[in-house]
């Protein structure tokens, strides 16, 4: 056969979509029943299609090559968002990442597939958000300061260490089953101040 169409494209990650997230089988089909099931769902899609199942599964590993390398590029576009950029700038910068990580490739040109698969768990693009940096300078020095992070004292002392609050599991651990002790002490201590 020739070249995939955008149609078989978007009707072999349509298929590969129903079969992998099916809540029946989850991930405990085997390899060739998976792909013969994919075989049968392009098949409803892709009328008049003659490819066959190892057709489709070497093209799904061209495609998911591909569309793992514009999530990752997407990712870091969405990372490097400046103030006052829209999603087109993210789709521009995108796409200049991806150039840069193809070999030979200059755009990413599988849109309609990214529609269908950006929403699985394997394509899903998790925003880690900018870096915070705690820095211990002051942002503006000014000469004649109260502040006391100004004083002597305190630049030559490092940072105290504040101790981390104990958890929900130490602290019921710490505390013991003494629920039903704590309410019979609280009985007596209630029964004490009563005049």
């Amino acid at each position: 056969m020739g070249a995939w169409s955008m149609i078989e494209d978007v009707s072999l990650c349509e298929a590969w979509v129903e079969v992998s997230h099916c809540p029946v089988t989850g991930n405990e089909i085997k390899f060739s029943h998976m792909w013969k099931k994919i075989h049968q769902a392009f098949c409803e899609r892709a009328i008049g299609s003659t490819r066959t199942e190892m057709a489709l599964s070497s093209r799904w590993k061209v495609l998911n090559k591909e569309l793992g390398k514009w999530r990752n590029a997407l990712a870091k576009a969405i990372d490097n968002q400046r103030s006052g950029e829209n999603l087109s700038n993210e789709i521009i910068q995108a796409q200049m990442w991806f150039g840069a990580t193809g070999q030979g490739k200059k755009s990413f040109n599988h849109t309609h597939c990214w529609e269908v698969v950006k929403t699985c768990k394997r394509f899903q693009i998790i925003p880690t958000g900018p870096t915070v940096v705690l820095n211990e300078t002051p942002l503006h020095e000014t000469p004649a300061s109260d502040s006391p992070m100004d004083s002597p004292m305190s630049m030559d002392s490092p940072i105290e260490n504040i101790p981390r609050p104990i958890g929900r599991k130490a602290a019921k651990a710490k505390r013991g089953s003494t629920s039903g002790k704590n309410a019979e002490k609280f009985w007596r201590n209630f029964q004490s101040t009563k005049p």
